[in-house]
């Protein structure tokens, strides 16, 4: 079985912190390959703060491009919107038999994973991959939602999607936060610019 960590995320735009963390999971973990699952809507963000769905997509297989073990999935465009995470963990599972999932959360969603449609299901079959957000410390200590919750600790970069956002709005020139050729990505189809 191939096992395989799950980054979810809107990634808009992806940046080099979304790929530091896939790097160090990489190394520190046991999976061997990870997919960057883009959400088209996340039903807990507000579709109106998004950029079109291809677009981030389009920017995330840019970022994934020079590692093969990263993968740019698009499973989520091909299910009802929005995208529940239990509906994507049985499409994948479906497509791909010999792959073993887990679920890559930050802490913070510790707390929330319990009001995700059908969690239990996803807490019973899925193993979780955590890793700290700012302001949500995990340690020995923090409850585990499953049996099958491991804990990461890797070098965080406190940079955001919504920073890189503004910034552009702003004029400035964030080239450097961003992975090789997304940021072109951007400006060439004057993406997050007023």
């Amino acid at each position: 079985m191939t096992k395989t960590g799950l980054l979810f995320g809107s990634f808009n735009p992806i940046h080099i912190g979304h790929l530091a963390l896939a790097n160090y999971l990489l190394e520190y973990s046991s999976f061997d390959d990870l997919w960057f699952i883009v959400s088209p809507q996340n039903p807990f963000k507000d579709e109106k703060d998004l950029t079109l769905p291809h677009h981030r997509l389009e920017m995330t297989r840019l970022a994934t491009r020079e590692e093969p073990r990263f993968f740019a999935c698009d499973v989520e465009f091909h299910l009802p919107r929005p995208s529940y995470t239990i509906h994507t963990l049985r499409k994948l599972s479906g497509y791909y038999p010999s792959h073993n999932f887990s679920l890559i959360i930050g802490s913070d969603n510790l707390h929330t994973i319990g009001r995700w449609a059908e969690s239990k299901e996803i807490l019973d079959h899925y193993p979780l991959a955590v890793y700290p957000r700012p302001g949500f410390p995990v340690n020995k200590n923090t409850p585990r939602p499953s049996k099958n919750t491991i804990f990461f600790d890797p070098p965080l970069l406190d940079i955001s999607s919504t920073f890189i956002r503004e910034g552009i709005m702003q004029g400035k020139q964030l080239r450097f936060l961003v992975p090789a050729g997304v940021y072109d990505y951007i400006i060439s189809h004057k993406l997050y610019q007023t």
